[in-house]
């Protein structure tokens, strides 16, 4: 793979020239910034340039710690901190308004994303040039287009409901002006998510870092797709692929190496660098002061060995607990005043397996899944699960507690699957949050502004109008 040609600060400088000299025409209900006309893409080096750029927008404040912060906020990691304020106060209570700033943000920053993928991929598909490259140029635009497709399904759209008509506003080309386009079905979304994902998958290079697209993290992208889709033969699948073929891929030694190696770690597959010298308003900063970890958290961590490195009582006399795994971070020894978002980890694609695999009821399936949870579980130093857990009930609670204990105060990923187990009929889902009485809250508000700015051409979901 050729090198890249610009370091991921100067790329975000360059896409914010991109963005400052475009907006005009300027709509929210598609992806809100038009992309210059200019031939900004000419050769493989500035198409390079202009992918690079795109990977630095999920640097966005609203990616990596509004999201995460509000859906652990909307499941049973995270309390409001002070700097949380209403805003986040809304989604803890599962009751966001359509007006709702911070639900603006992230819905805007990810169709930002799209168009900029979008863009990529037009222009880089006329390059005339043998070079190899340039199907991995595509290959990586277009993970992130279905990465930032599938983020805006889960949150606003009926994912779980492969029939519903309220899925999301989908683009396969570059915004050209400001004609408002609507809705596609759920159906509709998760078939444009596919077809970017295995062209990712048949055309991406193999994992080396964390820092770009590779072919593993498209094949656990669509695995986590195909969860979320309720289809659990392929979900499988394509976990099995992930782990089978992770390449320089690896799951750390230790639970807490994952943090300590932050975006050089081989466990992440997709977590993209910070510059420590610049970018200064950093998530470990955010997740002690707009979030904290709920006591009741702490309690579920209690006998884990990964509770030391999640979350930690601070020194007396406050005694507060404090999100672990995002503070004191180091590389080299060296400690950063910087973190990043670990958009996708292998270890998850072991707990993806487990549960698709549980799903099946098959005795061996069952067997199979409790084995990917203890391998997730022995890592961590874990008491094993007993052969005698062996009903399909007992194991799906053993997935959803170990997703909780695996990934908790860290991406929001315990909300979704609150909502999924709901949905299968597997927990009561206000025995976790009280507020949750109807399904109408296992999505959020599509952002009022941009149906205004649509004239409401993208109808709202249910429950919000």
């Amino acid at each position: 793979m050729k090198k890249r040609y610009l370091s991921y600060a100067t790329a975000f400088l360059f896409a914010l020239s991109l963005q400052a000299c475009s907006l005009v025409d300027v709509t929210n209900i598609e992806p809100p910034f038009k992309l210059s006309e200019e031939n900004v893409i000419s050769d493989i080096p500035s198409a390079n340039k202009v992918l690079t750029g795109t990977y630095a927008q999920l640097h966005s404040f609203s990616l990596i710690v509004d999201e995460p912060g509000v859906t652990g906020c909307m499941g049973v990691s995270f309390d409001v901190s002070t700097s949380g304020g209403p805003s986040y106060q809304q989604f803890a209570d599962n009751d966001v308004k359509p007006d709702n700033s911070t639900l603006s943000g992230i819905y805007t920053s990810w169709y930002y994303i799209i168009n900029m993928s979008s863009h990529v991929i037009e222009k880089t598909s006329l390059l005339s040039t043998t070079d190899p490259r340039k199907n991995e140029i595509l290959a990586e635009a277009s993970f992130l287009r279905a990465l930032s497709h599938f983020s805006i399904l889960r949150l606003y759209g009926q994912f779980y409901d492969i029939t519903s008509p309220y899925g999301i506003v989908t683009w396969d080309a570059p915004a050209k002006d400001i004609t408002p386009k609507p809705r596609s079905t759920v159906s509709e979304s998760y078939a444009q998510i596919e077809k970017d994902l295995k062209f990712a998958i048949a055309n991406a290079a193999q994992y080396s870092t964390a820092k770009f697209a590779s072919k593993q993290a498209a094949n656990m992208l669509l695995a986590k797709v195909y969860l979320y889709k309720r289809d659990y033969v392929q979900a499988a699948q394509y976990a099995a692929a992930t782990i089978d073929q992770r390449g320089n891929a690896k799951l750390e030694d230790k639970f807490a190496d994952v943090f300590t190696k932050w975006f050089n770690s081989k466990e992440a597959l997709l977590a993209p660098p910070f510059d420590d010298k610049n970018e200064r308003n950093n998530k470990a900063f955010a997740f002690r002061s707009y979030v904290l970890p709920k006591n009741s958290y702490y309690q579920l961590l209690a006998g884990d060995p990964r509770q030391g490195v999640t979350i930690y009582f601070t020194a007396p006399p406050g005694n507060l607990i404090r999100n672990g795994k995002f503070n004191n971070t180091t590389i080299n020894g060296q400690a950063l005043t910087a973190n990043t978002e670990y958009y996708l980890r292998l270890s998850e694609a072991y707990l993806i397996l487990a549960e698709a695999l549980i799903r099946t009821g098959n005795p061996a399936d069952l067997a199979k899944g409790r084995d990917m949870i203890n391998v997730i579980r022995a890592r961590a130093g874990a008491t094993l699960i007993l052969p005698s857990v062996q009903t399909k009930a007992e194991l799906l609670q053993a997935v959803l507690k170990e997703k909780q204990l695996e990934l908790g105060c860290e991406s929001g990923e315990e909300w979704y699957d609150l909502v999924r187990f709901a949905v299968e009929g597997d927990i009561n889902i206000v025995n976790y949050k009280p507020n949750v009485t109807s399904k109408t809250r296992y999505i959020v508000p599509i952002p009022i502004a941009s149906i205004k700015a649509g004239n409401n051409v993208v109808k709202q979901n249910p429950g919000y109008e």
